[in-house]
């Protein structure tokens, strides 16, 4: 079952697309979007996450408003766990 949460990115839609694409490629993970939309993909000890974003702010907003839905996770893991983990790669 698909579970979302939103984060706040302190810049522009096109820094967040930078920033999680690099964080999500160094930890051996998929990253594919925009600025608009996009999926990754990370394979962990325990299991593959899987899931999806989508920018809810403008393009050029200072602060950038997601919405993440988690699609398939390890079932040990937490939500609020996947969620501060992916909070923590975006704020570095």
């Amino acid at each position: 079952m698909a579970s979302s949460f939103n984060i706040d990115f302190p810049g522009t839609s096109n820094q967040f697309v930078v920033t999680a694409n690099s964080a999500i490629t160094e930890k051996g993970g998929v990253f594919n979007g925009n600025d608009s939309k996009g999926t990754f993909s990370l394979d962990t000890p325990i299991g593959d996450i899987k899931g999806s974003y989508l920018i809810l702010s403008d393009t050029n907003s200072p602060q950038t408003h997601i919405e993440v839905t988690i699609t398939d996770k390890p079932f040990l893991v937490p939500m609020k766990k996947i969620e501060s983990t992916i909070a923590g790669f975006l704020m570095k």
